[in-house]
């Protein structure tokens, strides 16, 4: 448990710590035209670790995604912060976006595999509250380090806490053996370069507020449309009873939540005329919200987790259909904290139990493949809010913003209420019988 937080934290990190020190990095390295090209690389990569540890996972375990994810994110800290040039820099951090990738698909197989059924909800919340501390003091201390000591060590400092989190992974790890099953994988090396080239495509459509969106997001779903089909669980897309549904939840999700945070900063800005200070408030807020929402699921007790499912999405699409009082003048910036709050509590409440889900409902030989479908589930739902909002502001003009997040906000909202309607495609989950709830070590110990 200590080693799986302590990984989940080293990412956050690093995750939250890069956009403070970009700007630092730009400049010292001479290559801002370099500058969203290293954020590129870097989503590029993760979506093919995914896909390839999903692969892996299931063939092999997840020993050796883990262990290599860790590897290639250590590399790629090394890389990036020894880097004399912004292509090197690049390449270091697409190395660290092979190694998140491949990370976190393994580490939903080691806990599928090593946690009992009935602890897993607690699993989940600890690991979304290892995000909580590195929101609240990540850009500081990046910022510190960067003032006292330089840009580098933000990247070199990590890497020992990454070595650490392995070698308190490895005894586990090595318990864990491969299913014993051979399947084949959903999607191959191959497929997953062109599903990353098809999501980096809708995510430039998303950033753009001209008229190359709509031809962009045309040609993001022509090349990333065959691969995703083939890596979700089949009956995804048409809503099928039980695991396909579960996937999709995740993406609806990320989809209401992030596409409306992603425009929250600038609303704030814009209409309120907020300092950066004053922005990140809420946002800080959202992140509480979420660490609550994701201890309560934890110590939910019913075997029937839908419940907490039809809350999540409730406080979701509440909180997101919310942010249109932001538009009204007379309201004052504030309002945005108890809102974001709300829907944090949501998204706490929700996605962990979806991950729950996930791995209840799979087959130990198609734990990596599920495991890979969810996570490009969440970046293929953020895609596609981000994308929604840019296109109401595009047809709005940037001058009309308000009207803009009217139109966008409630549509993001019915994600949300979609989420709704679909929960009870979720089949009922009854209490897991000891001898199923078993991890695969176990197994292999009874057996033996």
């Amino acid at each position: 448990m200590a080693g799986l937080v302590l990984v989940i934290t080293v990412t956050a990190v690093e995750a939250m710590a890069v956009a403070t020190v970009m700007p630092t990095v730009v400049r010292h390295l001479h290559g801002l035209h370099w500058y969203g090209w290293s954020f590129t690389a870097y989503f590029l990569a993760d979506v093919i670790g995914m896909v390839d540890a999903g692969a892996r996972c299931d063939r092999r375990g997840p020993r050796t995604s883990l262990v290599a994810g860790l590897a290639m994110f250590g590399i790629g800290l090394l890389t990036a912060g020894l880097a004399p040039d912004m292509a090197v820099f690049t390449l270091g951090r697409a190395f660290q976006g092979l190694g998140a990738g491949s990370l976190i698909v393994a580490i939903y197989v080691v806990i599928a595999r090593t946690f009992d059924a009935d602890r897993r909800p607690r699993v989940f919340a600890a690991i979304s509250g290892a995000w909580v501390v590195p929101a609240l003091v990540g850009p500081a201390v990046a910022g510190a380090v960067t003032d006292w000591v330089g840009w580098r060590w933000v990247f070199l400092g990590i890497a020992p806490l990454a070595a650490f989190g392995a070698l308190l992974l490895v005894p586990v790890v090595r318990q864990i053996s491969a299913s014993g099953t051979a399947t084949a994988p959903r999607l191959r090396l191959a497929g997953g370069l062109r599903l990353a080239a098809g999501l980096a495509l809708g995510q430039l459509a998303g950033q753009r507020l001209d008229w190359t969106s709509i031809p962009l997001v045309l040609l993001a779903i022509a090349v990333a449309g065959p691969p995703l089909v083939r890596l979700l669980p089949p009956g995804a897309l048409r809503g099928g009873r039980g695991l396909p549904t579960a996937v999709v939840l995740r993406g609806l999700l990320s989809g209401g939540f992030f596409g409306a945070e992603a425009y929250l900063p600038l609303t704030l800005a814009r209409l309120h005329h907020g300092a950066p200070t004053e922005i990140g408030i809420p946002l800080t807020l959202g992140a509480f919200g979420w660490s609550a929402g994701s201890w309560w699921q934890g110590r939910y007790r019913a075997e029937d987790r839908r419940p907490l499912l039809r809350a999540g999405f409730t406080l979701v699409a509440i909180g997101v259909a919310s942010l249109t009082v932001l538009t009204v003048g007379d309201v004052s910036l504030w309002a945005a904290a108890p809102i974001w709050m709300v829907a944090g509590a949501g998204m706490g409440l929700a996605m962990s139990t979806v991950s729950v889900l996930v791995l209840h409902l799979s087959p130990v030989p198609e734990q990596g493949a599920n495991t890979a479908a969810l996570q490009v589930a969440d970046v293929v739902g953020s895609i596609v809010g981000v994308t929604i909002a840019a296109t109401a502001v595009l047809v709005a003009g940037t001058p009309h913003l308000a009207t803009a997040l009217r139109v966008a906000d409630p549509l993001l909202a019915l994600a949300g209420v979609g989420g709704l309607f679909l929960v009870s495609r979720v089949a009922h989950i009854p209490a897991a019988d000891p001898a199923d709830a078993a991890p695969a070590s176990r197994q292999a110990t009874a057996t033996t």
